[in-house]
């Protein structure tokens, strides 16, 4: 996929309500059976459905999916703040994103992270607040998604492409010689292209059978701790 075919697959499902993995059912509706669920508001259950199961697209043609709120795009000022704060400018998919699909919010795990000012994740970071607040961090680096459990993905902003970096602490023995730090072999857009298809799992850290070494894992390997 190119750039421009990721940015238009992604602002159709930004367009479309479902631009996140977890998509909630419309409210007392298909409530019968296993799964996961959440409440309204109102207190009323709805289920939740995960993006490109048989589930999902069932409950999609059955017009039984609830569309997740509109999304507001980052403004110029932000823009500036943040790039003023990185020293360095975002990659041109990822500025993009921002400033005409949507502030942050959208995305694999909790969605890529907001800018500033308000927050997409499960513990009340900002893009700009996580790197402020992290330790040692390579400055070039910019933590864009958070999939729970402190696992980050974060994005190299000194070159246009913006090659992906994996922080999982998990597995990390306590000693100095390990880093839960890891480059990816994939960019920003395939990594958005991943998220498209499915075909995307979290960074995860894991120990070389053969050396003994931590390193990131493959997508086999990955696949398995899911």
């Amino acid at each position: 996929m190119t750039e421009d075919d990721i940015f238009e697959a992604i602002r159709a499902l930004v367009v479309a309500g479902e631009y996140r993995d977890e998509v909630p059912g419309r409210p007392g509706v298909a409530l019968e059976g296993g799964g996961a669920f959440q409440k309204t508001k109102d207190g009323v259950l709805r289920r939740i459905y995960w993006r490109g199961t048989p589930e999902y697209v069932e409950a999609r043609r059955a017009g039984l999916l609830d569309k997740l709120p509109d999304l507001r795009v980052a403004s110029p000022r932000t823009i500036v703040n943040a790039e003023k704060a990185i020293g360095l400018s975002l990659p041109p998919l990822l500025r993009r994103l921002y400033t005409e699909v949507g502030n942050g919010g959208f995305g694999p795990g909790y969605g890529l992270l907001r800018l500033e000012n308000a927050h997409s994740d499960d513990t009340g970071e900002t893009a700009l607040s996580a790197r402020d607040g992290w330790d040692s961090l390579p400055p070039e680096l910019l933590p864009i998604c958070n999939w729970g459990c402190a696992i980050y993905s974060l994005v190299d902003c000194s070159s246009p492409e913006g090659t992906m970096w994996g922080w999982d602490p998990n597995p990390v023995p306590p000693d100095e010689s390990t880093s839960a730090l890891f480059a990816q072999d994939f960019t920003f857009a395939s990594w958005l292209a991943r998220w498209i298809a499915g075909t995307i799992y979290q960074p995860t850290l894991v120990q070389d059978p053969a050396t003994g070494h931590w390193r990131g894992a493959s997508d086999d390997e990955a696949r398995g701790y899911e």
